[in-house]
């Protein structure tokens, strides 16, 4: 399921397991070990997905046909970080 957009969760809200994937999980940035463990993990991604590799230290988001670097070019975290922050 594609994202379904933004949503503001209220206090004490339960969030619904049809919510869960198209506003928790489409819209955070998952963490991995590699590329390895990514494409693991996620055999089927969906466009604007974003995930944090470890072993590069880079962030990247699913186009809807590939991972792409953050910023255009590999990045490092702390640099996107400062730059986003800029």
């Amino acid at each position: 399921m594609a994202g379904l957009g933004y949503k503001q969760f209220s206090a004490g809200e339960i969030l619904q397991a049809t919510e869960l994937q198209g506003y928790a999980v489409d819209q955070s940035v998952m963490v991995f070990d590699s590329v390895a463990a990514r494409s693991s993990a996620l055999p089927s991604p969906t466009e604007g997905m974003m995930s944090y590799l470890k072993d590069t230290d880079s962030v990247q988001a699913f186009s809807g046909s590939s991972w792409q670097a953050v910023g255009g070019a590999t990045v490092g975290f702390e640099q996107t970080f400062l730059l986003m922050g800029a």
